[in-house]
């Protein structure tokens, strides 16, 4: 049989009646080929019992093949006799026990745990003990220890912590959050984590016309706890846009960081919709008789157009019936006339100049 070996050959017990034999037994030498003191716990095992394999010596005959269950007490279980023999006088030990007479001789004892259904155990381990002998008139008692695996065993340190979602601090425009047609508009936002967490920000255009490009992102500059993202937007018509930024807060999942709310399974983000408004692109100068200059149409600023825009003119606009549809008023007869949609650029002598 497989397995570790362990026997301890606790004495010799005189048999009941008279002895059979005038000659003396021999003498017995008590051997230890080697014991394991490690033993289970009860109910930790598959163990129901075990199987009893007793055979002569140097592979003679086997005299008994049989498997006994446990037996409903434990050893020593408080017998006197027993204790401190090996296990403690404290110890319980669930055990099998075979009682067989034999003719005197040498045999080979082995055991081997089994499962209720008669297979040998998974969780622990056969056992043996070689050159038993058995003595005219006497019992020969042997106590072997099957000894069982260690249940697999670890442990669980839980932490938990609090997490709070980012804070939107701030919406920066430039030039404005009034815009022109094919003016490049730079919208910045700034947020803070409360637990200094790294944050990923989402730009997305949620209303209004479409815009002349894809939007443009720049990567977050970090300042202190702070963190500053920006996306640069150009309108191709006049129009209410509606942007939508998310900010996320971040963890490390291995070398990459990902959003926490998708770690936790709960939404952990701070959002927030931004507008911008965007004008006609038509040039619009007044004269400064004063100084002989044109300078911006009050209530207008000076366009830095993206190329290859160009501006449209005032009398372009204001007779095209495609832009217009009061032409009769402000171009009639085709010839634009600045005074019924300017009347501010009127200088000192009641003149129009517009360009």
């Amino acid at each position: 049989m497989g397995g570790i070996a362990a026997i301890a050959i606790l004495g010799m017990i005189l048999g009941c009646g008279q002895n059979t034999s005038d000659d003396e037994a021999p003498e017995v030498e008590e051997e230890e080929t080697g014991i394991a003191l490690g033993v289970g716990v009860q109910d930790n095992t598959d163990v129901d019992g075990f199987r009893f394999v007793i055979q002569e010596c140097d592979q003679g005959a086997v005299a008994v093949d049989e498997i006994h269950s446990l037996e409903q007490l434990l050893l020593p279980g408080a017998l006197g006799e027993v204790e401190n023999r090996l296990f403690d006088e404290g110890s319980e030990h669930l055990f099998a026990d075979h009682f067989e007479v034999l003719s005197a001789g040498c045999y080979d004892v082995d055991v081997q745990p089994v499962t209720a259904s008669g297979d040998p155990s998974q969780q622990c381990e056969p056992a043996s003990a070689e050159e038993v002998f058995v003595v005219n008139g006497k019992t020969t008692e042997i106590l072997l220890v099957s000894q069982c695996h260690s249940p697999q065993m670890g442990s669980v340190d839980s932490i938990a912590a609090l997490n709070n979602p980012p804070v939107i601090e701030s919406v920066d425009y430039s030039p404005s959050k009034f815009t022109y047609e094919c003016e490049d508009v730079e919208i910045c936002v700034t947020a803070y984590d409360p637990d200094s967490d790294p944050m990923e920000f989402v730009f997305e255009q949620t209303a209004g016309d479409k815009l002349r490009f894809p939007l443009e992102f720049t990567e977050p500059t970090v300042k202190g706890d702070r963190a500053t993202a920006c996306m640069q937007a150009v309108p191709v018509f006049n129009d209410d846009y509606e942007f939508t930024v998310s900010v996320y807060d971040q963890v490390w999942d291995g070398d990459e960081p990902v959003r926490i709310e998708d770690y936790v399974g709960l939404k952990s983000r701070a959002e927030l919709s931004f507008p911008m408004y965007t004008n006609w692109d038509f040039e619009l100068e007044c004269y400064d008789p004063e100084t002989g200059d044109f300078h911006p149409f009050k209530g207008t600023r000076e366009i830095e157009r993206v190329q290859p825009c160009e501006p449209i003119w005032p009398h372009q606009f204001f007779c095209s019936d495609f832009h217009w549809n009061e032409t009769d008023r402000t171009c009639p007869e085709g010839e634009f006339k600045p005074e019924t949609v300017y009347p501010l650029c009127q200088d000192h002598e009641g003149q129009y100049e517009v360009r």
